[in-house]
């Protein structure tokens, strides 16, 4: 089995916290299908005839494409690759664009999962991330989208903003619980080298990021998604029973997966590779049917310290039987002795022959792997 991520790198304005390759800018939008078309049959022996079980349209806004650009791509995708049937297809969408006939079109193109940026139900908060959307239009766009018949729904918050109070990130918690969706994700606000953010922060602009108050943010919502029967299952990623994204939770297990667009990482369990961040110079390679990307060969030291650290971000953690099975004993060995460390200090459990961080633990995630890698 194997995903394949598109990345639609458009916007209409850049949120300033934002770190990912993307433009505040359409301008080269009607040529860049033509040219993901193309690197779709390129890309087409990478995954080695894998049958597709995710299909996942982030970006930058997706929901920008129209219904025919969006159809292009789905309907190359299945013509390209076998895509499983009952696959998980999901889009990214900010609840401004989610109108009626938006949402219809998704309905149309067999999408079953939404990943809605809602951030957060509070004015203040949005005008601090320049969010275009408003608290009201969140709401809206979540009720819309399962008034028409999506039940899988995903929403993004963000905490430890500034303008955010311990008060009303429960009050965030609360309305998303109150509206029924099955998948929260929920990001500790980063300030990031090189975006507006930093930049506005540095200048004064805007209040710096207080980190006491997003780990207190954090554990009140382990506490309230755990009291609202959520599953903590990555530390950033609390759902339903039966609701997690299949997607994702595959990055962490290392399932293959091909990325298609600019800036988009692609993984068959031998390499890494990575395309151009540039989306005028992808165009045009792909114009003359030329890829772009840089990749590296994984070494047994890479595969290894990359499955104790995606491993230990999830409630399955890392296994130890794994570890033995594909890098030996003495491996197996280290990583006892090392975690000792981290299971006195309750940061840890070891159960059945896997390590489990706790809710403790999630806190110091990468620091806890990075004291783990070779």
């Amino acid at each position: 089995m194997a995903g394949i991520y598109i990345h639609i790198p458009f916007c209409n304005s850049k949120c300033n916290y934002c770190n990912f390759y993307s433009v505040a800018s359409s301008k080269h939008l009607d040529a860049y299908v033509p040219a993901l078309l193309k690197e779709i049959a390129l890309q087409q022996p990478y995954l080695e005839k894998e049958p597709i079980e995710t299909i996942y349209i982030g970006g930058g806004t997706p929901s920008l494409l129209g219904y025919t650009q969006l159809a292009s791509i789905l309907e190359k995708l299945n013509k390209t690759f076998e895509i499983k049937p009952d696959a998980e297809i999901t889009i990214e969408a900010n609840p401004n664009d989610l109108n009626a006939s938006k949402i219809k079109e998704f309905k149309n193109l067999f999408i079953n999962r939404l990943s809605i940026g809602i951030q957060s139900f509070f004015k203040e908060d949005l005008k601090y991330l320049h969010r275009l959307h408003s608290p009201s239009q969140a709401e809206t766009a979540v009720k819309r989208s399962q008034d028409a018949g999506f039940e899988n729904i995903s929403i993004d918050l963000i905490y430890g903003i500034p303008t955010l109070s311990d008060e009303n990130w429960k009050k965030n918690l609360h309305y998303s619980f109150s509206l029924n969706v099955p998948h929260i994700s929920a990001y500790s606000l980063t300030v990031e080298p090189n975006t507006a953010l930093n930049k506005l922060i540095t200048k004064g602009k805007l209040t710096p990021v207080n980190e006491e108050q997003s780990i207190k943010h954090f554990k009140v919502l382990i506490q309230q998604t755990r009291e609202n029967d959520f599953l903590h299952y990555e530390v950033s990623n609390f759902c339903k029973k039966d609701y997690f994204s299949k997607h994702n939770s595959n990055y962490w297990k290392g399932i293959k997966y091909l990325g298609l667009g600019p800036s988009a990482h692609s993984y068959n369990k031998v390499e890494r590779q990575w395309n151009i961040s540039d989306t005028q110079k992808y165009i045009e390679h792909l114009d003359s049917n030329k890829l772009l990307y840089e990749k590296e060969v994984l070494s047994e030291t890479d595969k290894l310290n990359e499955y104790i650290m995606t491993s230990l971000r999830t409630m399955w953690g890392c296994d130890l039987n794994y570890i033995e099975t594909h890098f030996g004993i003495s491996e197996k060995t280290r990583l006892e002795k090392k975690s000792v460390q981290f299971i006195n200090e309750k940061k840890m459990i070891k159960e059945n022959n896997l390590l489990i961080l706790s809710d403790e633990g999630f806190l110091f995630a990468d620091g806890i792997a990075a004291e783990l890698f070779v």
